[in-house]
């Protein structure tokens, strides 16, 4: 799992504008919060594949884990980019500003579909 709080400043440095986006302070923010909310799901899959699941459940899940990976690719590379401390392009940056949205529809529905396994019975 990647250390969040060593982020902090790399998504800060994401801004490129301080305007608000969709209710969060800044595009920093936001895009923070799309990461950590991305780890989290990735982090339910997996406690989820050790439960047993049905073959058809177990597909559905990993076919939306793996759409939700492809999605935020940018947003990862990003991560990795500053946690090994290389320089990143403002052209880098706005793609991944510009690929936030879709990372978050696809967290958004792995989310939905992780809610529909109860695994409290």
């Amino acid at each position: 799992m990647i250390n969040l709080k060593s982020y902090r400043i790399g998504f800060l440095l994401l801004t490129l504008n301080g305007c608000a986006t969709f209710g969060y302070i800044s595009t920093a923010e936001y895009v923070e919060a799309i990461f950590k909310r991305q780890n989290a799901m990735a982090t339910q899959v997996m406690m989820l594949i050790d439960v047993e699941l049905s073959a058809e459940d177990e597909d559905e899940l990993l076919q939306a884990e793996a759409q939700m990976q492809q999605d935020c690719r940018l947003l990862n590379e990003y991560a990795v980019k500053e946690m090994n401390h290389e320089s990143t392009s403002l052209l880098f940056k706005k793609r991944v500003k510009d690929s936030a949205e879709g990372c978050d529809e696809s967290v958004d529905e792995l989310e939905s579909l992780l809610d529909d396994f109860d695994l409290d019975d």
